[in-house]
């Protein structure tokens, strides 16, 4: 369940917003001052930040301002303010990442939010993505032109088959992948060979990667799915 943290001053909206994005599966907590806004973030992590600018104790573009110091949490100004100038200075000057006018439909705010959730939670994935591509590189080294792959520098020793099965999963750590999907690639194109063929070399493979690393499971089986590089 997506947690919003809601910073606005006016009750009757407040309670508005509330009711739609907790009928819609959220969690909201809600903060009248500036201020304790930014105490309760400091303590505690939300998905995403719904701001009003004209708070009571301090302006909410100090709040976004502050926030912005060291988190990239998604944060919607939600606002009477429609001047062009308000507007550049939260996405632009400020970093919000959208602008919504009061009045508006609480079904469209709740698109909204849905739609930086999925932005926010597909930047975590390709940076997560990248992070353990990385790690894998350290790990381990593929040297192509020998058709070889190296665990902590030494040559795993492999067959042709089971090179090409570790080196797609070297290449995707992290991910599932199935019995099918690594016959393909084993075979480079679809085949009709048995899911034991895998099974067989992926308990080779795990043979071999013990003899230089016997601390660590790289290959982790997830039953009924597949195989994948666990980094």
């Amino acid at each position: 369940m997506p947690t919003i943290l809601l910073v606005e001053d006016d009750k009757v909206i407040a309670e508005s917003i509330s009711f739609a994005l907790e009928s819609d599966s959220f969690k909201v907590n809600w903060r009248e001052m500036g201020n304790d806004a930014l105490d309760y973030l400091n303590n505690n992590t939300v998905d995403l930040v719904l701001l009003d600018i004209g708070l009571p104790d301090i302006s909410g573009f100090d709040v976004l301002r502050k926030i912005r110091i060291d988190s990239e949490i998604p944060i919607i100004i939600i606002t009477a303010r429609d001047a062009d100038a308000d507007i550049v200075l939260g996405l632009e000057g400020l970093g919000a990442d959208d602008y919504v006018t009061k009045p508006f439909n609480p079904r469209v705010l709740v698109a909204r939010i849905r739609a930086q959730l999925r932005r926010a939670n597909k930047q975590a994935s390709i940076a997560k993505e990248s992070t353990a591509k990385s790690k894998s590189k350290q790990v381990f080294t593929i040297n192509e032109d020998m058709n070889q792959i190296l665990l902590h520098d030494q040559v795993i020793d492999l067959t042709k088959a089971e090179c090409k099965i570790l080196l797609h999963l070297v290449r995707n750590p992290n991910r599932i992948h199935s019995k099918e999907q690594l016959l393909n690639v084993m075979y480079d194109r679809p085949t009709g060979s048995s899911d034991s063929t895998i099974v067989t070399h992926i308990k080779l493979i795990r043979k071999s990667l013990n003899k230089i690393d016997p601390d660590n499971e790289y290959i982790e089986n997830h039953r009924g799915l597949g195989y994948s590089l666990v980094l």
